[in-house]
C-alpha cells in the first residue's frame, strides 16, 4: 500500500520539473533577448551620434573653407590696387599657416593665376594666339611634352574646324573615337579638361599642369610670379641659369615694368614678345583647407580682381568645396 500511495506523487513530480526547468531556459532567453536589444539600441544610437557629429562637422568645415575664400578676397582687396605691380613680397603671396580653432584648424594660401601661361590665349586673334603658341613649344621642350601637343590644344579652344597643324585636331578625329565626340572649340574652364584632347595622355597632363592655367581672353604671364620655367617660356634663348638670375634679382627688387624686365635680362639678345609678358595681375587662384574633429573641406577658387576700380571686390569667378 505505500508503494502504491507513492506511485502517483512520484510521477506528479516529473511535469512540475520540466516545467521549472523550461521556465528558467526561457528566462535566460528573454534576458539574453533584452541584452541584445539594448546592445543594438546604445549602437544605433552611438551611430547616430557619430553620423550626427561627423555630420556636424563636415558642415562646419566647409563654413570655413568657405570664409576662407571671402578672407581672401579682402586680403587681395586691401593689398592689390588697381594697376599696381604685383609680385610674391606682397601680402596676398604669404601663406597662412595651419592655425587653431575650436576644435579644428584652418589655413590658406593664393597663387597668381598669370604665373602660369593661359592656353586659352590659342583661341585668340591676332598676335597672341602665335605667341603663345611659341611659347608653349619652348615650354613643352622643356618638360618633356610632345610638341603636336600645341596644335591639339589650339584646335580644342579656338572656335574654327580648321585643324591647326601636326598633330591637330578636329571633330572629324574625334567623332572616329570611341566612343565618338566633338571638339570642344571653346575656351576651358579647368586644366583638367585637356585631358579630352588628342594625345594628352594623364602623364603629360601632370607635366603641364604646374605651368598652364585656363583664364577668360588673352591673358599676360606676370614676370615678377612666374616659375623659372615659365620666364625660359617666354624669352626666347634664355637659359635655366639665366631664369635663376632674373629670379634672384626680382626677389631683392621687383621688376615695375616691362622696360625694367628687358633691362635685367641676363643678355639683351634674347627674344621677348612683349604682349605676352606684364608686371601686373588680374588673377588669383586661393586655396582654403579646414579642418574641424575629423573632418578635412577644401577650397578653391578663381577670383578676377578689378582693373578699373579700386574698391570693388575681386569677384569670384569659379569656386569648389569638397
Amino acid at each position: 500500500m505505500a508503494r502504491a500511495a507513492l506511485t502517483p506523487r512520484s510521477r506528479g513530480h516529473a511535469p512540475l520539473a520540466a516545467f521549472r526547468g523550461a521556465a528558467i531556459v526561457m528566462a535566460m532567453l528573454l534576458a539574453a533577448f533584452a541584452a541584445t536589444i539594448a546592445v543594438t539600441l546604445l549602437w544605433q544610437q552611438q551611430r547616430w551620434i557619430g553620423e550626427h557629429e561627423h555630420r556636424r562637422d563636415q558642415v562646419q568645415a566647409q563654413a570655413l573653407a568657405m570664409a576662407g575664400v571671402q578672407w581672401a578676397r579682402q586680403v587681395l582687396n586691401d593689398n592689390v590696387r588697381a594697376n599696381a605691380v604685383v609680385h610674391l613680397g606682397q601680402p596676398w603671396a604669404l601663406r597662412l599657416p595651419p592655425t587653431p580653432i575650436e576644435n579644428g584648424s584652418v589655413s590658406g594660401f593664393m597663387i597668381d593665376a598669370q604665373s602660369k601661361l593661359n592656353v586659352n590665349n590659342l583661341a585668340a586673334s591676332g598676335n597672341a594666339a602665335s605667341a603663345m603658341q611659341i611659347a608653349l613649344r619652348r615650354l613643352f621642350q622643356q618638360i618633356g611634352v610632345p610638341l603636336t601637343l600645341v596644335a591639339a590644344i589650339g584646335d580644342w579652344v579656338d572656335a574654327d574646324d580648321r585643324v591647326g597643324g601636326p598633330g591637330g585636331a578636329e571633330d572629324a578625329y574625334y567623332r572616329s573615337q570611341d566612343p565618338p565626340a566633338l571638339a570642344a572649340n571653346a575656351p576651358i574652364r579647368r586644366i583638367t579638361e585637356l585631358q579630352s584632347v588628342r594625345g594628352v595622355e594623364p602623364v603629360m597632363l601632370g607635366r603641364m599642369r604646374p605651368y598652364l592655367d585656363a583664364l577668360d581672353g588673352p591673358i599676360a604671364i606676370n614676370v615678377n610670379t612666374a616659375p623659372p620655367e615659365v620666364l625660359m617660356a617666354v624669352a626666347g634663348g634664355l637659359d635655366a641659369e639665366g631664369a635663376a638670375i632674373l629670379v634672384a634679382a626680382r626677389d631683392e627688387a621687383p621688376f615695375t615694368s616691362i622696360a625694367d624686365f628687358r633691362a635685367r635680362l641676363p643678355r639683351q639678345n634674347l627674344i621677348v614678345d612683349e604682349s605676352l609678358i606684364d608686371v601686373r595681375s588680374h588673377w588669383f587662384i586661393v586655396t582654403i583647407e579646414a579642418r574641424q574633429g575629423d573632418t578635412l573641406a577644401r577650397a578653391r577658387a578663381l577670383l578676377k580682381r578689378s582693373s578699373t576700380s579700386a574698391n570693388a571686390w575681386p569677384e569670384i569667378v569659379w569656386q569648389t568645396i569638397e
